[in-house]
């Protein structure tokens, strides 16, 4: 057996459909399968583990999961006995509800030069239209545009209603139809500190009052709750007293602080061992290419069983139509 220390895991896997359609005149259909890069490592601390996953997409789009499995940490119970905070999970036995947390600290540099530090912040929400001659059927909405211009601007949570997303631009590169470019943090499943601002450890884990956190790039800015947030006395280093400069994030190098978790509330069907559970995020191109990255992925060979000698036999794809579309663009 051989240990190798201070590794990660690089590999290629099929991970479905890329794109497809059928034109409903000819019947023709196209179809491309998606494969994914992916970028791993797990670890185990007490008893959970802990798996990190970086996906990288045909299209550009890049996926952060975090895959959570292990066992349950279990209390007793007296007979009959049941508590307000856990989950009964056998006789005498119950497992308490609680939170995990994880913190991405990604400096963008969206399509920037070595040197080069021109970055905006955006926040974008779904709104409706109000009633009137430009929504007569009450139906409209739009996506309205933020500035994050400061550190203090840039504290915010996510809200699932408004679809509540975020793009990094470069202020001075624009597409093909004259937008900035661009990347996008779309959150997934979130939540926040179940806990009453007083809690002791919000006083050393203050990152997590926000779901993002935008702060201008210091080289000693790295680790959100500070260097030693363990046992530490004093309450907020870290991300919490970083931000207090306020500093200005119009045209800089930001960097993005995306604070994710979720609840656990034990089921009998984590025990004994828990089933994998998914949480993460996605940046995705935003204006960043002039068009569908993934347009030029070639068909995959399509291949015939014949039933009565059991051979496969592969067959021609067809030629992509998309040379056509290329040039076009």
């Amino acid at each position: 057996v051989e240990t190798i220390e201070n590794c990660v895991c690089l590999h290629e896997e099929d991970h479905g459909i890329l794109w497809k359609h059928q034109d409903w005149r000819t019947g023709l259909a196209e179809v491309r399968r998606s494969r994914r890069l992916t970028v791993s490592f797990l670890c185990t601390v007490a008893n959970y583990e802990y798996g990190f996953y970086w996906h990288f997409y045909q299209d550009g789009k890049i996926e952060a999961e975090v895959k959570l499995t292990g066992i349950l940490s279990l209390g007793a119970l007296q007979p009959g006995e049941t508590r307000k905070y856990g989950t009964t999970i056998a006789p005498g036995l119950y497992a308490p509800v609680h939170q995990h947390f994880f913190i991405a600290r990604m400096d963008m540099s969206v399509d920037c030069k070595p040197g080069e530090a021109f970055n905006q912040v955006v926040e974008v929400n779904a709104r409706v239209d109000e009633p009137g001659e430009n929504n007569v059927h009450n139906n409209a909405f739009y996506a309205e545009e933020k500035l994050l211009r400061s550190e203090a601007e840039a504290m915010r949570d996510c809200d699932p209603l408004a679809a509540r997303h975020w793009i990094v631009r470069n202020t001075r590169t624009v597409n093909r139809t004259g937008q900035l470019t661009g990347y996008k943090l779309v959150p997934g499943s979130n939540c926040l500190p179940l806990a009453r601002p007083e809690a002791k450890f919000l006083r050393r884990a203050a990152f997590l009052k926000h779901n993002l956190w935008v702060t201008r790039y210091a080289p000693d800015e790295k680790f959100p709750g500070g260097e030693f947030p363990n046992q530490n006395p004093r309450a907020g280093e870290g991300l919490a007293t970083w931000v207090k400069q306020n500093r200005s994030l119009e045209e800089s190098d930001v960097v993005l602080w995306y604070v994710f978790g979720i609840i656990h509330v034990p089921r009998l069907e984590d025990w004994p061992v828990m089933p994998v559970e998914h949480i993460g995020f996605t940046l995705m191109p935003h204006g960043f290419f002039n068009c569908s990255p993934a347009v030029d992925v070639p068909p995959n060979p399509a291949c015939e069983l014949d039933t009565k000698d059991s051979e496969v036999k592969e067959v021609v794809a067809p030629k992509p139509l998309q040379t056509s579309l290329l040039s076009k663009l």
